[in-house]
């Protein structure tokens, strides 16, 4: 029978390291009972209510969890109750008698997935059964459900980020309430699989907007309900290339056709890439892009799925740092690290063609690198790259690199991906101090250009309860209102967090 347990531990950490020494009361995790059954899923609903009710009678604030792939504080709770969901993670398909007449989407391919199933399990689930995922972000160890409540972006430049799957969703926002929640725009389900779950159905668009993206202020997310596509290739490209007035123009939004992209031209005209990355960094290749450019393919029955899952903490895991420590107190090498890395990790591709869980396949992260995040609209991304530029000079040697990618306006009043066509621009190194410094000026000089942007809720990030504001405008007040609406007073302090309260999305006060 699904089950909560209880660990005597008094601090925590995020698998990165980026939030480590955290003081907490207690620590828990939910678990499953081998093989899988509505009935363990109404279990396991049940033992997470009894966790609830606990958190509310003790007025502690509790917060659930995936992979804590975070680097930011989203998962984070000083003083509270981290509660692990990665043990919580059985997987159902949804018949298609259950689903209504008028649903707009795939009906075969709707699958419900319990809250701690992994991206990379999910791939495994999906692809031998002849469906995918049409979007993902570059690494699959971060849970479904994490990734969904902290707007993780995907990799496809003609899909949202990765809520953009999600039809529905279980969400506990209290001991005695256990809510299932579709949009009424476009339900997915009659309501059977609601009565199955023991969950009382609410068909709102509102409360679907807010449950999108809702960082955990909400109550613990139980399962969701996502739509996958017929299965896929992807065939991969990726050079180091001049960086021409056609390739400036794409990455600004521009025609693709016209840039000469890796992989683009197979006699028969030029082709749209599914996925498209440029990393461009002035100060270690002046002049120059690694170009990254994956076009879709039918599926081919002779492809074997191997997803070659294995540990990749072999020697040199902790790597990352050793070095940070290492140029802490010698900058200077900061450059030649850094170009040693890109060398690495952009090493050239010639047509690789993978499924698209084999090509994001599995990894763990590794531990002292970090990353930020801005989604702004595509047009403006060389403002945005001159802006990080100017303050890596500002700010000296750090150990850092550029990258962008794109993807289409979200769903959820939360997402960080706002503009129609948005590139995210990325800030990745090695999690030193001149690291840190870079993100902190890069987006204190992009505020001050008055660009629109949002940040990353899941990377390192500079946002205030003031810049949130800026960046969601009515969607914040309308999340807000959502949230006063569902919870009692109970609800809005234990489904807080102390980094909620600095962004003006929960209160300290009970």
């Amino acid at each position: 029978m699904a089950s909560i347990r209880e660990f005597d531990d008094r601090q925590w950490h995020n698998w990165h390291l980026t939030e480590r020494d955290v003081p907490i009361a207690a620590r828990f995790e939910l678990h499953r009972r081998a093989g899988a059954s509505l009935a363990e899923m109404r279990a396991s609903a049940a033992a997470v209510q009894g966790l609830i009710a606990r958190a509310f009678a003790e007025r502690r604030r509790l917060r659930a969890h995936g992979a804590t792939w975070s680097f930011s504080a989203a998962a984070s709770v000083p003083g509270g109750w981290p509660l692990g969901t990665g043990y919580a993670n059985q997987l159902f398909p949804l018949p298609e008698t259950h689903v209504p007449p008028g649903f707009q989407g795939d009906r075969t391919g709707l699958v419900l997935c319990q809250t701690g199933i992994s991206v990379a399990e999910l791939n495994m689930y999906l692809e031998p059964r002849g469906r995918s995922l049409a979007t993902s972000g570059a690494s699959n160890g971060q849970t479904l459900v994490g990734a969904m409540s902290t707007g993780t972006h995907g990799s496809a430049i003609d899909h949202p980020a990765m809520q953009g799957q999600v039809r529905a969703i279980q969400l506990i926002p209290a001991p005695d309430r256990n809510l299932w929640i579709e949009p009424a725009s476009n339900p997915a389900t009659d309501g059977r699989l609601a009565a199955d779950l023991g969950a009382t159905r609410i068909v709102d668009d509102a409360l679907f907007a807010a449950a999108l993206v809702s960082l955990g202020a909400l109550g613990v997310i139980h399962a969701v309900l996502i739509e996958s596509v017929p299965r896929f290739l992807l065939e991969t490209h990726r050079q180091r290339m001049l960086l021409t007035p056609e390739l400036h123009a794409a990455m600004a939004g521009g025609d693709l056709a016209v840039a000469s992209l890796p992989g683009a031209d197979v006699g028969q005209g030029p082709r749209r890439p599914y996925f498209f990355q440029s990393v461009v960094n002035d100060h270690i290749d002046k002049g120059w892009a690694y170009v990254t450019a994956a076009y879709r393919r039918d599926w081919d029955d002779g492809h074997v799925l191997d997803y070659a899952l294995r540990s990749r903490r072999v020697a040199g895991y902790n790597l990352a740092v050793v070095v940070a420590n290492l140029l802490a107190a010698a900058p200077g090498l900061a450059p030649a690290i850094t170009k040693a890395v890109l060398a690495d990790q952009l090493s050239p591709i010639d047509g690789r063609v993978l499924s698209w869980g084999q090509s994001f396949n599995f990894t763990t992260p590794r531990a002292g690198t970090a990353g930020a995040a801005v989604a702004v609209p595509a047009d403006r991304v060389h403002d945005v790259l001159a802006i990080f530029q100017a303050a890596l000079r500002k700010v000296g040697k750090a150990p850092a690199a550029f990258a962008c990618r794109y993807a289409r306006q979200s769903p959820g009043h939360l997402a960080f991906i706002r503009a129609p066509f948005s590139a995210i621009v990325d800030i990745d190194g090695i999690d030193a101090p001149r690291t840190r410094a870079l993100m902190a000026q890069a987006l204190a000089d992009l505020r001050a250009a008055g660009i629109p942007h949002a940040e990353h809720w899941g990377k390192l990030n500079q946002a205030t309860a003031a810049s949130v504001r800026d960046a969601y405008g009515d969607d914040l007040e309308r999340w807000l209102k959502v949230r006063a609406d569902l919870l009692d007073r109970a609800g809005e302090h234990v489904f807080g967090s102390p980094w909620l309260d600095s962004l003006g999305l929960s209160s300290p006060h009970f």
